[in-house]
């Protein structure tokens, strides 16, 4: 940037660059001075040298002006205006103090008492923040304001942490160019995300002053009996009957007893009273031993005999991971599980845990005991969607294997469809659109009185039931017709039956269903038949939910009605006030099946099930020997040639070529006589997943429990699938996880990330390994993950920071270079640093006011910061006062351009009308005539006021005007010919008459001469020149 200064400005060009377009200054003299096309020489040759000299000027100033406006001009003068923000920090630390009426009223006291202090151009601001900032008032001329004052804060943030950091960024950024910053900063000074320490060089540098006002934080107690579990220390892994010491460390705000509790995945395993110090180290060592393999969540908790205010700080969780042998998860959904695979796996020494579907791990620390898990024919209605996202995380985040084994309540039959865990299998459950498959007619009836708002885990049942209605409609194909039919105390036709052509249109009239009224079910069946009687598909299918109970109706008449016309009728009740036995009746008589819930969220599972089973091709049950189609770790060195018949199987169809995550295309290693996936499997993510569409009990392979080749087949499916234990590669890794307060010393946190990954490796030999190129695959407690890529920080050291936004289990896969997982560690985040007992930083303030010059507003540390004594001096401050002069830039392209354009017009003019000096002689003459005119015209209104001559004038006037209505002229003597020639003519005599009555009675004056100047003469004069210069 260029610039000249003067005394009282500075001219700076942002673009001296510009500059060089100078040089269009002398085309302009060359293109205005004749230098143009021999057709215009002559022309050009007609203008006098003035013109031509105005001329040039003229454009040469147009050019000057848009290359300065190019070059970015612009002056700085002289100002000492100020801006002055306050930052009030409004976290969780800090709200308790705020939320008292007289702590916030000190704090509005004190932001408007600077308001009153400010002059007419003075800056205010207002800016509240914890986790991030939030503009309250942005800065704004007091003059703007006029009688405004703050009354109360109504940003928002989140305030599970503090970002002071933050918060003096977006103040640097607001304030205006043409003042000098002056901040308050109203905090305890607890930060814990960005130090604030590295943004302050740069707020120095901007002349920026920073005053402080210390608050109370959560670790000022004043008294208050307080305990906090601040730590919770446990070794990151170990291995089986491993005994290891688990250390919680307590605070305390005095001197009391408390009883400590511990459990390990919420099983309490001890108690005892303990003696809390509120100055000495309260660490208390417990002695831990555990013997089977997996990840165990222990949590310590503290509860004081005396009155403990903050209750969110009173625990602290740990994850350990218990390493050892192999293990598998064998979940079934049958009343009893296979007891061919359970003496497989036995004679194959897996270890494995054989559960109902009930006891499917409800936390992704959960599935982490197990290496494999298996699904055998358990429904989608007996998990939950977040289970079923953790059986996805699973296996793609964590490298777990898994295995769906087929059945009449697996795979798409069992509402897996459009599921998290169809994500993670192996082949597609999309088979509606296979041409072998008959054409379905399916309508929904659904129950819209008024309890179907009952809300359930924050969701109504009429939204649940109409995100199940979405699925059914997604579930079917091009070929088939769906209607929806909602009833309360009568029925509504919503979707009328018809060919799924339109499902996003479908979708939105279900969402449009409003729950209100009474509960009228037989109106929407009797409705639901007669439309079913007119449809020419091949199957009819009806599924009716309510949940509660009828108006009287024919209920089990409409029923057999339906069943006798070839319909199918499937009955949903939810809930415990639905009348479970009229609706068991009218699936049993409408031959098809009833479902009894008290999870509403299980509906679409549900409706997809159902839909499924009502096409007819979800279960394929026919006899068929299965013919290997490509080779695989479980299909090699089997005879399939002498393989035994399968008796059915579960429809579903080939994935295609690469789906989501970049997963390898899967293989297809055994089908059916009609072509269809028996075997596939397929890497997903870090882990492996198989499906076998057939079964492992009697009822379709009945004949292949009996075949040898069938315990191999399983063995090598299993350890084909089951996650790796040993994949190390001679490497020792200690992995660890912190948070916030618990991470140690040398775990440095980046902005708005609050987790820390640490890694320690080492070869066989305990030497460091170093140059290791490795990177963390974090899974959350939402269930969603994060890649991390590690960087060494010191010898076989590798860290990094992530963002951690929830509390929960946090579990990372540390992969090499090729993607393949080298350790599995995890790590809990507990309650927010907000509840910790440490108190307030006022070092961080004094910093803070140290380098930027600023001011404690406050009286002493055995005061509060703004109690009445604090208000008083705060008051006596002018923050407005000892004022700095800087120079502010003002911009004045946008002027030169305007300039530039209005020159334009000028500059055409002189260009293409040519006036001479005659021509400007006789234009003056012509206005001198004129205001002539006007001053006798003037004159003569005073001499003859109240006169005749007026009054006559006047007549004139009016003849004058009827004249020009008649479009004649006074000496016009011809006369038109139409046929309204003679009237005309007769007006024309008329009013000559009446101008010689009324002229004889003034003395007669010959008429004026005509003026040269005179637009008239002086147009004439133009076109006769014009004439010339063509001739």
């Amino acid at each position: 940037m260029n610039e000249w200064s003067t005394v009282a400005m500075r001219i700076e060009l942002t673009n001296p660059l510009a500059l060089l377009l100078i040089a269009l200054v002398p085309l302009a003299h060359y293109l205005a001075t004749g230098h143009v096309p021999w057709s215009a020489r002559k022309q050009a040759r007609a203008v006098s040298r003035a013109r031509m000299r105005t001329m040039v000027a003229v454009r040469s100033v147009i050019v000057l002006l848009l290359v300065l406006a190019l070059s970015g001009l612009r002056i700085r003068t002289r100002s000492n205006d100020l801006a002055v923000i306050f930052l009030i920090d409004v976290s969780t630390s800090m709200a308790r103090d705020l939320k008292q009426p007289a702590q916030a009223r000190d704090v509005v006291n004190l932001v408007n008492r600077q308001i009153d202090l400010a002059a007419p151009n003075d800056y205010v601001g207002i800016i509240a923040f914890a986790r991030e900032p939030s503009v309250e008032l942005s800065p704004t001329r007091k003059e703007i304001l006029g009688a405004w004052r703050l009354s109360e804060i109504h940003s928002n943030p989140p305030n599970d942490y503090t970002d002071i950091a933050a918060a003096l960024r977006l103040a640097s950024a607001l304030v205006p160019e043409s003042a000098t910053g002056r901040f308050v900063l109203i905090s305890d000074g607890n930060e814990n995300l960005e130090s604030a320490s590295r943004i302050l060089p740069l707020l120095k540098s901007q002349g920026i002053e920073i005053n402080t006002v210390a608050m109370k934080s959560i670790g000022d107690t004043r008294g208050r009996a307080e305990v906090a579990v601040r730590d919770l220390a446990a070794p990151a892994s170990l291995s089986e009957g491993e005994a290891f010491e688990l250390k919680a460390s307590v605070d305390s705000t005095r001197d009391t007893d408390a009883k400590l509790r511990v459990f390990a995945n919420d099983s309490l395993i001890t108690e005892r009273t303990v003696r809390l110090s509120s100055s000495g180290d309260n660490t208390f060592v417990l002695p831990q031993r555990m013997e089977r393999k997996g990840f165990y969540t222990y949590r310590a908790e503290i509860e004081s005999v005396d009155s403990d205010s903050i209750i969110q700080n009173n625990s602290r969780e740990a994850l350990v991971m218990v390493e050892g042998r192999p293990k598998i998860l064998y979940i079934f959904g049958d009343s009893r599980p296979s007891a061919a695979l359970v003496r497989v796996m036995n004679d194959a020494q897996l270890e494995a845990a054989t559960k109902p579907a009930i006891g499917l791990p409800s936390t992704l620390a959960g599935f982490q005991d197990y290496d494999l898990v298996i699904l055998d024919n358990a429904p989608a209605s007996a998990l939950t969607q977040d289970q079923m996202k953790m059986v996805r995380a699973y296996v793609h985040d964590l490298g777990g294997g898994f295995i769906m084994i087929g059945g009449d309540q697996s795979f798409g039959a069992g509402g897996y469809y459009k599921t998290p865990v169809e994500e993670a299998l192996p082949v597609s459950l999309d088979i509606r659109n296979k041409k072998h498959f008959p054409s379905l007619a399916l309508v929904l009836v659904i129950d819209e009185s008024g309890s179907m708002n009952e809300q359930q885990l924050g969701r109504s049942k009429i939204e649940l039931a109409q995100e199940a209605s979405f699925a059914a409609v997604d579930a079917l194909s091009d070929r088939d017709s769906a209607g929806v039919i909602a009833f309360n105390s009568a029925a509504e036709a919503v979707v009328k039956l018809a060919a799924v052509e339109d499902k996003p249109g479908a979708k939105k009239k279900i969402g449009e269903i409003v729950a209100a009224g009474g509960t009228a079910m037989y109106p929407g069946l009797k409705m639901a038949y007669d439309w079913l009687l007119s449809s020419d598909a091949q199957l009819k299918h009806v599924i009716v939910l309510s949940d509660g109970e009828s108006d009287p109706g024919d209920f089990l008449g409409i029923a057999r009605q339906m069943r006798n016309a070839g319909m199918t009728l499937s009955t949903v009740a939810v809930g415990e006030e639905a009348d479970f036995s009229l609706m068991e009746s009218l699936a049993r008589i409408g031959g098809g099946r009833f479902y009894s819930t008290n999870r509403p969220e299980t509906l679409t599972s549900i409706f997809t099930r159902e839909t499924f089973l009502a096409s007819g091709g979800s279960i394929i049950e026919e006899p068929f020997v299965p013919l290997p189609q490509a080779s695989s770790p479980a299909t090699n060195g089997i005879d399939w040639g002498r393989a035994p018949r399968l008796l059915g199987y579960a429809g579903t169809s080939e994935r295609e070529a690469k789906e989501k995550g970049g997963s390898p295309p899967a293989v297809t290693a055994l089908v059916s006589d009609k072509g269809d996936p028996v075997y596939s499997v397929w890497q997903y993510g870090l882990g492996r997943s198989a499906a076998f569409t057939s079964d492992a009990k009697p009822r379709w392979a009945a004949e292949w429990m009996k075949w040898p080749g069938f315990g191999q087949f399983w063995t090598q499916m299993i350890r084909d699938t089951i996650r790796r234990s040993d994949t190390s590669k001679g490497l020792n890794l200690e992995a660890r996880l912190h948070f916030d307060t618990s991470r140690d010393s040398s775990a440095t946190l980046s902005p708005s990330r609050t987790g820390h990954i640490s890694v320690e490796a080492t070869a066989a030999d305990g030497q460091f390994k170093n140059g290791l190129a490795l990177q963390a695959h974090v899974v959350g407690p939402d269930l969603t993950s994060i890649d991390v890529p590690l960087h060494q920080t010191a010898a076989g050291r590798y860290e990094a920071d992530f963002t951690a936004g929830s509390r929960g289990a946090y579990i990372a896969s540390i992969l090499d270079g090729s993607g393949q997982p080298l350790a599995i560690p995890g790590g809990v985040k507990s309650y927010s640093p907000e509840y910790s007992l440490a108190g307030g930083d006022s070092g961080l303030l004094g910093l803070i006011r140290d380098v930027t010059g600023g001011s404690e507003l406050s009286t002493g540390p055995d005061s509060d910061p703004l109690g009445p004594a604090a208000t008083a001096e705060a008051a006596t401050i002018n923050l407005f006062e000892n004022r700095k002069t800087k120079t502010a830039p003002h911009e004045i392209w946008s002027n030169l351009l305007l300039l530039a354009l209005i020159l334009l017009p000028l500059d055409v003019g002189l260009r293409r009308v040519h006036v001479t000096r005659e021509d400007l002689r006789s234009f003056a003459r012509g206005l001198l005539s004129r205001a002539r005119q006007t001053v006798d015209i003037a004159t003569g209104r005073r001499v003859f006021a109240g006169a005749e001559l007026p009054l006559e004038s006047l007549g004139k006037l009016k003849v004058s005007r009827s004249r020009i209505r008649l479009g004649k002229s006074a000496d016009n003597n011809a006369i038109d010919q139409s046929p309204a020639a003679p009237m005309q003519a007769a007006a024309l005599r008329s009013m000559k008459n009446t101008e010689t009555q009324q002229s004889s009675a003034i003395p007669s004056t010959p008429p004026p001469p005509r003026e040269e100047g005179s637009p008239g003469a002086l147009a004439a004069r133009l076109l006769e020149a014009k004439k010339k210069r063509r001739e």
